[in-house]
């Protein structure tokens, strides 16, 4: 089976809007909510279970589609308030995740240029140094430890730069895409 369209026959698909629809069945509004967290309604965090059920799915979906999310309920009660409620705490809750993977981000650039800047005092410092040739011991294994320390960190550097900001940078398109989906409820009473 190819892996470019095998979403299509789990997902359906919005012709309206070309968006693709993730389906969650709830039975109440209290379903989308994390069941230990004691906040008010209104800032209440969303069920880890339905998390990670949006989070496979989204893994299923190329990241170029948008999505839309339909929850259905099996309530008899509607009501506009708690689908606000809903909507704010899904956005509050990616809208974290956001801040949290910008942070780590940052922190990885950050890292990488403290390295780059220690591996280039290394590599100077071997640079000057190997001008003086004497010939003990100790000076041999100061030139090659500032040459193998440069190297480590400069390769460190490179490595997170290029292989390890990699998934940071996919969670961040993936949490946009999210950020941007339709949240429409769909009642079977």
């Amino acid at each position: 089976m190819k892996k470019t369209g095998y979403y299509e026959t789990v997902y359906r698909k919005n012709d309206a809007t070309g968006r693709v629809i993730i389906d969650v069945a709830l039975d109440d509004y209290l379903d989308f909510f994390h069941e230990w967290d004691n906040a008010s309604f209104k800032r209440r965090d969303i069920h880890s279970e339905l998390a990670s059920f949006l989070d496979l799915c989204s893994e299923d979906i190329p990241i170029q589609k948008k999505l839309e999310i339909i929850l259905t309920l099996k309530t008899n009660e509607i009501s506009e308030e708690k689908e606000n409620s809903i909507r704010t705490s899904y956005h509050n809750y990616y809208n974290s995740l956001r801040r949290l993977e910008n942070r780590k981000f940052k922190r990885f650039i950050r890292i990488s240029v403290i390295l780059l800047l220690t591996s280039a005092i290394l590599l100077t410092s071997y640079g000057l140094l190997a001008e003086y040739r004497e010939h003990s011991i100790f000076s041999k294994v100061l030139l090659e430890s500032l040459l193998i320390g440069g190297w480590v960190f400069t390769w460190e550097a490179v490595h997170m730069l290029f292989l390890d900001i990699i998934e940071p940078f996919r969670t961040r398109r993936e949490i946009k895409r999210f950020l941007e989906a339709e949240l429409y409820f769909k009642y079977l009473s």
